[in-house]
């Protein structure tokens, strides 16, 4: 007996075609972090593609997800539960930080584009600081085999550049960590 698929099923598989369509060369998400030490978190930017996000939401909900047309609410909190499985600060016993979100930004330059960008903005509570700290950064490696993630982490005057790929979705931070003399 045949079967077919639901309305929405289809719906999504057809957004999902049409973006692949019109998807870019280029695979990469870049980011900033930096360990605040008075409020003990890790500030990050992280800026990506709005196509490859649109389209990563889409297979994780199974339904339309559009920044210019899905509620911001119900966009925002997508984009929260993805980072929440592929951003993710682990600390020395293993146990994933919270996100916390503080919100996203269009890139103006790159509206203009064919390609334009996101700047998605959080916060991650490291109490611990970055020396036993591990980030795994996968945004994005499900969907692409040549996803590139680039990261630089700054604590006080360190300054680390961290690429991650789908081979190496996992490293620690304490490259970043300062060390500091007690007296």
């Amino acid at each position: 007996m045949l079967r077919t698929k639901s309305p929405r099923s289809l719906a999504v598989l057809l957004f999902a075609f049409v973006t692949s369509l019109q998807a870019h060369s280029l695979h990469q998400s870049t980011a900033e972090a930096e360990y605040n030490p008075t409020t003990t978190k890790l500030e990050v930017s992280l800026t990506v593609f709005i196509s490859d996000l649109e389209t990563a939401l889409v297979r994780q909900c199974e339904r339309e997800m559009r920044l210019d047309k899905t509620p911001a609410a119900e966009f925002d909190a997508q984009i929260q539960a993805y980072l929440a499985k592929t951003f993710v600060v682990t600390d020395e016993a293993g146990k994933p930080a919270k996100i916390e979100w503080r919100g996203r930004e269009l890139d103006a330059d790159s509206v203009k584009s064919n390609e334009p960008e996101v700047t998605l903005f959080f916060e991650i509570a490291l109490p611990g600081g970055l020396a036993e700290a591990k980030l795994r950064h996968a945004v994005f490696c499900e969907l692409f085999k040549d996803q590139a993630n680039l990261i630089h982490v700054h604590n006080g005057d360190t300054k680390v550049e961290l690429q991650y790929d789908r081979n190496q979705t996992t490293q620690s931070l304490n490259r970043v960590s300062v060390t500091t003399k007690v007296q």
